[in-house]
């Protein structure tokens, strides 16, 4: 349709002695309208006959301090628990059926924890654990952490947050690990509890 506009502006335009092409264009329009598809195909069919899509693979899913604190938590949680990295907030907690649930939803569905301790038959979650870089002091970030905290308070699955440091003791995390599951559910948001393992 699109094609075929433009080619009836085009035969307008070639108007001479007042006489349109519209003949012209009513005896090779199936060229005219073959050929517009033929563009659309090239341009939309890049490489191979298979379409371009805008995305690389990135190098690796962890920064490198996530990568470190990643091997000090396997070292802590041992096989006690299984260990799962950049875990969906949304797999995590659910929304309870509510006038807008869709909103809050859409609060939970592009955010995400560092990593997860989950029991290693049942794969329920036991512990959310965030490391908290120096990005968290931005006023932004400090938003979204109190959102997150008080969402995790609020459906019971304990949150730990770990500030970011150089090196980090698998004994200390496994204490603070300990810590945080046999605590009672406390008041004070996880992110007003941020601890130094390390």
């Amino acid at each position: 349709m699109f094609g075929t506009m433009t080619l009836w502006l085009v035969a307008k335009h070639l108007e001479e002695d007042g006489v349109f092409a519209m003949e012209m264009l009513s005896t090779y329009w199936p060229i005219a309208i073959g050929f517009v598809g033929l563009v659309w195909f090239l341009l939309t069919r890049v490489g191979g006959g298979e379409r371009q899509f805008p995305y690389r693979k990135k190098p690796a899913i962890m920064t490198r301090n996530e990568q470190e604190f990643y091997q000090a938590l396997l070292r802590a949680a041992g096989d006690r628990f299984d260990v799962f990295a950049m875990v969906r907030i949304a797999d995590l907690l659910s929304v309870e059926p509510i006038p807008k649930r869709l909103n809050w939803q859409n609060r939970i569905n592009c955010k995400h924890v560092d990593f997860v301790l989950c029991d290693t038959e049942s794969q329920e979650a036991l512990l959310a654990i965030e490391v908290d870089d120096r990005s968290h002091q931005r006023q932004s970030r400090q938003d979204r952490d109190y959102f997150v905290d008080r969402a995790f308070a609020a459906a019971g699955l304990p949150l730990l947050r770990i500030q970011a440091t150089r090196n980090y003791s698998a004994k200390e995390l496994r204490k603070a690990i300990d810590t945080e599951m046999q605590a009672k559910p406390s008041k004070k948001l996880a992110s007003e509890r941020r601890i130094k393992v390390g």
